[in-house]
């Protein structure tokens, strides 16, 4: 009598199981991961370079920098999910749906540049504990997480000596934000003369 409600539980589950994986993946493309949630507090991780000989260090130390603005860059990929505004940014965070759960813009940096160092801020939330976490990548390689609130506002800094491409990523716990990124710049290194 219990293996036939045991069996008849089983077959149910799993069609539920089933369907509850398959509906929210199927119709709009092909199946993605699903987005990671933001962490629970504020963190702010970035690596800083550090010079591996004297040479390097009295070479960083004889360089004069130039600055250049970020939106003076065409993106690579994702320049249709961002808007420019004079000199900032604005990244609207994803619909949430299967084909759409983060925002990503990469820009193709060349190796021109030492560093990316700008403001950010949540232009817009539904409330002021809806997290964003934008991570900056150098290279594929997580350089700098920052996740957000309303009303805070932190500064990005990233290394990027020898950096190919850089890549801006955003994950919202609403799809009613939004982040701007303001004073976005690309520190160039040229040698003095």
């Amino acid at each position: 009598m219990f293996a036939g409600i045991s069996t008849s539980v089983a077959i149910a589950a799993l069609v539920i199981a089933y369907f509850a994986w398959i509906r929210p993946h199927s119709p709009d493309g092909p199946a993605e991961p699903p987005a990671a949630a933001p962490a629970p507090a504020a963190t702010t991780a970035a690596t800083t370079p550090h010079p591996t000989d004297a040479t390097t260090a009295t070479a960083a130390a004889t360089t004069a920098r130039q600055g250049v603005g970020l939106t003076a860059l065409e993106p690579e990929i994702g320049g249709d999910k961002i808007r420019v505004t004079g000199g900032e940014l604005a990244m609207p965070c994803a619909t949430g749906q299967s084909n759409d759960r983060q925002r990503s813009v990469q820009y193709d940096v060349a190796g021109r540049y030492t560093a990316f160092t700008a403001n950010i801020a949540v232009a817009e939330a539904p409330d002021v504990d809806s997290q964003l976490q934008m991570k900056i990548f150098a290279d594929d390689r997580q350089a700098a997480v920052h996740t957000l609130v309303k009303g805070k506002t932190e500064t990005a800094h990233v290394p990027l000596d020898g950096v190919s491409k850089m890549r801006i990523e955003l994950t919202c716990q609403s799809r009613l934000s939004e982040l701007t990124i303001t004073e976005p710049r690309l520190d160039k290194r040229e040698p003095t003369r």
